[in-house]
């Protein structure tokens, strides 16, 4: 069965999603990662509510990676150091692959093409540091602006976000189409009338452009 294409017709600017739709990630190395190093006995490392509020803290960027690592540090037994952790955080961050940024390349010649990340500090050093070592030149060159969640104090699926880059990026909301692996991202995205696709697990961004 032929893969269903991506209808651009009247779109002007696109707005690319990064974790799984450019940058493969694999979140379960995290956790395997953090499971190695050692857990203290009686806690559940990623279940309990104040964890999640701590990795949403940390994408808002209203805490700093240090209040992360110390949280993460008084979770795991003794010993273990604070740039253990980030190797750890870090293990889920995979490759770019080539041939995503040709099309990026070749994408920018024809339309406005932004990024809109959920993101990290830490991640955020990581990825940009392998990338330029990678490629010989900043990821910020395949996009006309990039918005970091822990820079501009938003995170998907919060419809604030949106109309952000919209007014920030000078985008007209018709013109504009999101592309995002989360659906309750790309439902917020349609919500603030941004034509949004939801890419499926398994689907590669280069079929459907």
């Amino acid at each position: 069965m032929e893969q269903e294409k991506i209808n651009l017709s009247g779109i002007k600017n696109i707005i690319f999603d990064f974790g799984q739709v450019l940058l493969n990630i694999d979140p379960q190395l995290s956790a395997r990662a953090f499971t190695r190093l050692g857990v203290r006995d009686g806690i559940d490392f990623w279940g309990s509510r104040s964890s999640s509020e701590i990795l949403i803290d940390l994408e808002k960027g209203a805490i700093t990676p240090d209040d992360f690592r110390t949280s993460v540090l008084g979770k795991l037994i003794p010993g273990v150091t604070a740039q253990q952790v980030d190797d750890a955080w870090n293990a889920l961050l995979l490759d770019l692959p080539a041939g995503r940024v040709e099309k990026l390349k070749s994408l920018g010649a024809l339309y406005r093409v932004f990024l809109l990340s959920n993101t990290n500090q830490i991640h955020y050093d990581c990825y940009m540091e392998r990338f330029q070592k990678e490629f010989g030149y900043g990821l910020g060159k395949l996009f006309e602006k990039l918005w970091f969640s822990h820079q501009i104090g938003l995170v998907k699926p919060d419809p604030e976000i949106f109309l952000y880059v919209l007014n920030d990026g000078g985008l007209k909301p018709e013109e504009t189409l999101f592309i995002d692996d989360t659906l309750v991202h790309v439902e917020a995205a349609r919500t603030v009338g941004i034509n949004a696709w939801h890419l499926k697990p398994g689907t590669d961004i280069c079929e459907l452009l």
